[in-house]
């Protein structure tokens, strides 16, 4: 990785999102250094200040039970984890809750600056990593420089501000020699305390300036070269063969789904053999009969097959049948210049069936040209 970065002055163009991708896999993501101990220490001023009272009342109470403990529980090793669980017992939940609550406050931190990332590849051996030169080179880089310069900055800035704080109470801590001993305990931890959450949020402060840097210093790091883009740009743009071989199955599935709407339909208009078109229609919940499928040649052939199978009628209109497939697409209504000849095909498809049911002959097919499409659908 050090060495794929060392050629920055020819990475002009900003990464691309399957780029930054591809970091987040690798385990690369912004972190901002300061922003979990910040978080961590104003978890801890803020749990201290809420229930640091029951905290020492804890420590205190463990204190007193280890200096009671019977000198006779040491001598015996089953007495004396009896004798230490029943000492540390009385802190131990608090200190456990502390802890974890300390290091959700850290996870919560880093997870809002770079969000959640599992990944072994920084724990993979990368012998780039064991050249001298590339580490002198990262050593003396402008990167280096950059982080030793914001590390001085944050000890200036964090011990200025404690430099103050201390010399502004320097008063009220000598007055702490004076005090009786439980006034005096509770009087220093008030003084801690209130030193500890400002140190906190002026960390937190320097994390929070530092963190459109990083995010900026992030993206700069995986900037690419002119090349590295049109190489990422081949390989996401699929190759012509590839581009008809998906055209080829989508039309593939297509026709599947259009098969298995061929035996719902009302009826097939067929030219007989070079044009056919399956039309469906529901009174009520359709406001024109619907093309359910169409085809020439064998796809033709093909829906006719499955409306004999599925007693589909038939009906040959080849003027009505080459107008349907020109210029109605498929799942679309017929449009209102056909409704009176697919009407008539439909009025006649109804009393066909009636007949079929009654058991009597077909009507006779009309002999006008009430089937054929007006002259502007005339193909």
């Amino acid at each position: 990785m050090a060495a794929e970065r060392d050629d920055g002055d020819s990475r002009t163009e900003q990464p691309t999102p399957r780029r930054l991708q591809r970091a987040r896999e690798e385990g690369a993501v912004p972190r901002v250094h300061g922003m979990a101990a910040a978080a961590v220490l104003i978890t801890a001023a803020a749990a201290l200040a809420a229930g640091g009272a029951h905290f020492a009342n804890r420590l205190a109470l463990t204190l007193r039970l280890g200096l009671l403990a019977d000198p006779g529980d040491m001598q015996d090793p089953q007495r004396l984890l009896i004798a230490a669980g029943r000492v540390i017992g009385p802190s131990l939940g608090v200190l456990i809750s502390f802890l974890a609550l300390l290091a959700a406050a850290g996870a919560a931190a880093e997870i809002l600056v770079g969000g959640w990332i599992f990944s072994f590849q920084p724990l993979v051996p990368d012998p780039a990593r064991l050249d001298p030169a590339a580490g002198m080179r990262r050593l003396f880089s402008r990167t280096a420089l950059i982080e030793t310069l914001k590390a001085w900055i944050k000890f200036l800035v964090i011990g200025a501000i404690a430099a103050f704080l201390v010399w502004d109470g320097a008063g009220s801590y000598l007055q702490l020699a004076v005090a009786t001993w439980p006034q005096a305990l509770y009087a220093a931890a008030l003084l801690w305390l209130h030193l500890f959450a400002i140190l906190a949020v002026a960390l937190f402060g320097l994390a929070a300036l530092e963190a459109p840097y990083q995010f900026w210093a992030y993206r700069a790091r995986f900037k690419m070269t002119r090349q590295e883009l049109k190489d990422e740009l081949r390989e996401l743009d699929v190759s012509p063969q590839t581009k008809r071989r998906i055209r080829a199955l989508r039309q593939r599935l297509a026709r599947m789904r259009m098969m298995m709407e061929v035996p719902k339909a009302d009826v097939v208009v067929t030219n007989p053999d070079h044009y056919a078109a399956a039309l469906s229609y529901r009174a009520g919940k359709m406001r024109a009969p619907r093309l359910v499928a169409k085809g020439t040649g064998l796809v033709a052939l093909r829906i006719c097959e499955l409306a004999r199978q599925h007693e589909v009628p038939t009906i040959e209109a080849p003027p009505l049948a080459r107008a349907i497939c020109r210029w109605v697409e498929l799942g679309d209504e017929i449009p209102v210049g056909l409704y009176s000849p697919v009407a008539e095909v439909l009025a006649y498809v109804h009393r066909l069936r009636i007949a079929r049911a009654a058991g009597k002959p077909p009507p006779q097919r009309p002999q006008d040209r009430r089937f054929d499409p007006p002259a502007e659908f005339s193909v």
